[in-house]
């Protein structure tokens, strides 16, 4: 009888110190499996600050002649002319043509990428939230090509045929600021200036227009995110108040505008980038114009159309210094807009 527990009581310490040396080969491989990953993880991050830092880099190096024998005349001057030895280089025609079709785009698209956004959140019921999402953000997953294909050989000609005559038909008579005088000493007057020239499909409105469409499920996701992290403790707090529906989305939309304005400046981020699309229907000349109606480039386009013409030093430096400016422009709008989103996401956080 004596034998039996003492058996028990003679393997026990082997059980428990093979449990335990199990145990502690076990933690080793988690401890060595989250070192690794962890490494992996930073080597990440620093690779993309890597190539982030490689690509400003060779843009400063290629752009240096630029900076120095142009200097600030590349963005005061709206001269571009590449010929050696009569080579002029000014970006502020290609400043204005960004410009113009980014804020076409954004007046465009900002209303109705929220209202699609409300909708989404707030109207659509549950089986055509879904499907209508789906299809906002396959937009994004189009090729800009595509997009200028389409741009090309539907937009512009619908544009071309229907909508701007009927745009210049009410526009053209209004006469009632004059804002100076056109080069033929002819003079300008707003609004009517802003149809001069006629329909032309390829045009300022144009390129804005393709850019609505390119912004649209950007700034509509980000809204419809922001939108969906309102409150229901507010929303029924402000229905048993009396409020309305549409008060009670102004209440949301208000809640969120912080996001909001971060995912606009997110689709301007990608309307001033946006190339290939944009060159297909912009009409690609190099001027300042106030109407609507007329062509224009912007600065990925002139980056686009001239690089691989670029056949000398400056001229290839200027090149550089274009997209140093967009790279520049484009990091600083991103910022702003992660700034932004962080701020809603801090202030969800705290609430």
């Amino acid at each position: 009888m004596m034998g039996g527990p003492e058996a028990m009581n003679s393997t026990a310490p082997v059980q428990s110190a093979g449990h335990f040396g199990t145990g502690n080969r076990q933690n080793i491989r988690r401890r060595m499996l989250d070192t690794a990953t962890a490494g992996a993880a930073w080597g990440a991050v620093l690779l993309t600050l890597g190539i982030l830092l490689t690509i400003f880099v060779v843009l400063v190096h290629g752009s240096w002649m630029g900076l120095t024998q142009i200097g600030w005349r590349f963005f005061t001057s709206q001269a571009w002319n590449p010929v050696p030895g009569k080579d002029h280089y000014g970006v502020l025609a290609f400043l204005y043509g960004t410009g113009v079709t980014t804020f076409i785009a954004l007046l465009a698209g900002v209303p109705l990428s929220i209202g699609t956004a409300v909708f989404i959140v707030r109207i659509a019921p549950c089986w055509m939230a879904g499907p209508v999402s789906f299809l906002v953000e396959l937009l994004a997953a189009i090729p800009s090509v595509a997009y200028g294909l389409w741009g090309c050989f539907v937009m512009s000609p619908w544009l071309q045929n229907h909508v701007e005559p009927m745009i210049y038909a009410s526009l053209h008579p209004i006469r009632l600021i004059p804002v100076g005088q056109y080069p033929s000493g002819q003079k300008a007057y707003f609004p009517s200036n802003l149809v001069r020239g006629g329909p032309s499909g390829t045009d300022f409105l144009a390129g804005g227009l393709i850019l609505t469409i390119m912004i649209l499920p950007i700034i509509t996701a980000i809204t419809r995110d922001v939108l969906a992290q309102f409150p229901a403790e507010i929303e029924h707090g402000a229905y048993g108040l009396g409020a309305t529906w549409w008060q009670t989305t102004r209440l949301a939309l208000d809640y969120g505008r912080v996001g909001i304005c971060g995912a606009i400046l997110l689709g301007m981020g990608r309307a001033i980038g946006e190339t290939m699309a944009v060159i297909m229907v912009i009409g690609n000349t190099d001027r300042i114009s106030a109407s609507l109606f007329a062509g224009g480039q912007t600065m990925a386009g002139v980056l686009a159309n001239e690089f691989m013409e670029a056949d000398h030093p400056l001229y290839l430096s200027a090149m550089f210094y274009v997209a140093l400016v967009l790279m520049v422009s484009a990091l600083v709008t991103n910022l702003a807009a992660r700034g932004l989103l962080s701020r809603i996401r801090g202030n969800l956080t705290r609430a």
